[in-house]
């Protein structure tokens, strides 16, 4: 499994990292797939850039991201950007818009494929309320037998105490 996290340099009690695509298992200044980015905790405010394209193309591909990188591609807007990426946005496009700059014309005039809403992938809450609604159907059918025959028999039961 791949992560995304940080790996040490500088000097002692001077810190800066380099954001780094390594194993899971690697170790933390071991083999690394990928330099993505540099992160510098010492200046005032915290200075860091990371790779917005290579950043994006790691995350949809399934690494991980330790802590405190989340916390660092939060505050770029990564994950926002994550979440365009999976809804059909171009990565292009993307990162384009993070840096600043007119997206190249192709993407721009690339119109996003929408897709219907009946179409539309059903979301995972939509699928927990469909799992629910199927578990209360299944269990409603047995439970009102039952109830109608504990009427039933309450009222065997009181029709039988009237009469004596």
């Amino acid at each position: 499994m791949l992560r995304i996290r940080l790996s040490r340099t500088g000097k002692k009690r001077q810190p800066s990292y380099r954001v780094v695509v390594a194993e899971k298992e690697a170790k933390r200044d071991g083999r690394v797939v990928e330099r993505i980015g540099h992160y510098n905790p010492l200046t005032n405010p915290a200075e860091f850039k990371i790779d917005e394209d290579r950043a994006l193309y790691w995350l949809s591909v399934g690494a991980q991201p330790s802590d405190a990188v989340r916390v660092l591609l939060n505050k770029q807007g990564t994950f926002d950007r994550l979440t365009r990426l999976n809804a059909g946005e171009s990565r292009e496009a993307l990162v384009a818009e993070f840096k600043g700059v007119e997206a190249p014309e192709a993407v721009a005039e690339a119109p996003v494929a929408e897709v219907p809403a009946a179409e539309a992938a059903p979301t995972l809450v939509d699928r927990v309320q469909d799992a629910a609604s199927a578990v209360v159907e299944a269990v409603a059918a047995p439970v009102a037998a039952v109830v109608d025959r504990v009427q039933d028999a309450v009222a065997a039961v009181l029709g039988t105490d009237e009469e004596e």
